[in-house]
């Protein structure tokens, strides 16, 4: 049997500013010609902000390694841990749902509990409360809002390095936090 290759992780986000505008015309034109909708009625629409004038955004990709045979990668557990407390089979061996959060404190909480070079993070904050990340010691410079999330390529950082943590009440948050091949 051939070794595998690395797996890749492909990301991006984009941005549309936009801007409000009031319109009494809301009749559109059909493929046809033909025309729909009544014009006189006042309402609010939205169009890309006339200042700025584009869109912005971008895509990255990172290589991850292909054998991760621990849980710990991501905040969701295996549903076999909950039944056989604990005993992981291989995550690429396995077709089952995963659907658990992390809960995160005002203590520091690291993601992992190996010491492994991690190429790739993903967080979302799926409470209300603010969360935040440091990547190098104890800085908590990355700041993820309720309802946001964060995707990044790490370049080599350690798992241990990798800690969230809350300014006051807790917040659940799922992650992804992939090693370097």
């Amino acid at each position: 049997m051939g070794t595998p290759n690395d797996r890749r992780i492909i990301f991006g986000s984009s941005v549309v500013p936009q801007e409000t505008y009031s319109t009494t015309n809301t009749t559109i034109t059909r493929e046809e010609g033909t025309t729909a909708g009544r014009t006189g009625a006042s309402y609010t629409d939205y169009r890309i902000d006339t200042t700025i004038g584009k869109k912005f955004g971008g895509k990255g990709s990172v290589d991850i390694k292909s054998d991760q045979t621990i849980d710990g990668w991501v905040s969701f557990l295996h549903p076999l841990d909950s039944v056989t407390d604990g005993i992981d089979n291989l995550w690429d061996q396995d077709e089952t749902n995963w659907d658990m959060v992390t809960e995160i404190t005002s203590s520091d909480h690291t993601l992992r509990d190996d010491v492994a070079d991690c190429n790739f993070l993903y967080l979302r904050n799926l409470g209300t409360v603010e969360c935040r990340i440091a990547l190098e010691g104890d800085e908590f410079d990355i700041l993820v809002p309720g309802g946001a999330s964060v995707a990044m390529r790490l370049n080599s950082i350690s798992s241990a390095d990798v800690k969230v943590n809350t300014a006051s009440s807790p917040t659940t948050i799922e992650y992804i936090l992939a090693e370097e091949p």
